[in-house]
């Protein structure tokens, strides 16, 4: 049977480099290899049946939903055991080569910039950082302090005054949080050595619509500074609404590409 040879990720190790334990990868591929590019620099690699996996067959299946998914989990699973690698460099799903040979001088080639980007992400990990609107527990928020501003309750004025309040405070819902999501933004990017913020989704996912979507390049050693900025964070914006949720640590998925 033909084969091409599917990457899965680059790997900076001085020594050879051991993939014992390493999850299997793709279902249909062959056994996980490390194809050696000199200096300390490993591709992690699998032969791929054809035409099985031919870029003509890939793209009549991307349709189907359900084998994207699983080639995309097992493919990351195989990355995130690396995680812990001197420096990684991951590779996008379904990135193949005719052969080991042409994948082995495809990169040789461009191996200062290879080195550049592994240098940029050595001894770091990604982290993400989003803050959601928790609609109801801002209106409850600004409910409160609408009560707290209105006249007393013997006024006769006082429900039709509260009930306005409430009106133009729910109108800036997302103003408000916001403002505090810019304010607490640079204590966050402080403890990466890069932060990104990512254009949030245009409609409003499950949970709430998203006010920040960051990844954050940060040193391994740095975890604990991490957490206690995400804690100040979460009781910045926690008050207007907001819903913070830290994932990772990650492989570097979205500091892959050279700096400018």
């Amino acid at each position: 049977m033909s084969m091409a040879t599917y990457l899965y990720c680059l790997v900076r190790h001085q020594g050879e480099l051991s993939l014992q334990g390493v999850p299997p990868g793709l279902p249909g591929l062959g056994e996980l290899r490390a194809l050696d590019l000199g200096e300390g620099l490993w591709l992690v690699a699998a032969g791929a049946p054809l035409p099985e996996f031919s870029s003509q067959r890939i793209e009549e299946r991307l349709t189907d939903l359900d084998w994207v998914s699983t080639c995309a989990l097992a493919h990351e699973a195989v990355i995130e055991h690396l995680r812990d690698a001197p420096a990684l460099l991951p590779l996008k799903l379904f990135t193949l080569f005719a052969s080991d040979e042409r994948a082995l001088a495809h990169l040789r080639g461009s191996r200062e910039q290879l080195d550049k980007v592994l240098d940029r992400v050595a001894g770091r990990v990604e982290w993400g950082v989003r803050v959601r609107l928790d609609e109801a527990r801002a209106r409850e928020a600004l409910a409160a302090e609408a009560r707290q501003a209105a006249a007393p309750p013997g006024s006769g004025t006082s429900f039709l005054l509260r009930k306005k309040q409430e009106q133009e405070a729910s109108r800036d819902l997302a103003g408000r949080l916001r403002a505090e999501v810019d304010a607490g933004w640079p204590d966050l990017a402080a403890q990466a050595s890069e932060a990104v913020r990512r254009p949030p989704a245009t409609t409003p996912e499950q949970g709430g619509k998203v006010f920040l979507d960051a990844a954050l390049l940060v040193p391994a050693g740095r975890t604990a500074e991490l957490e206690a900025a995400v804690d100040r964070f979460a009781t910045r914006v926690g008050p207007k609404g907001g819903e913070v949720t830290l994932t990772g640590p990650w492989p570097p998925y979205h500091f892959v590409e050279e700096s400018p």
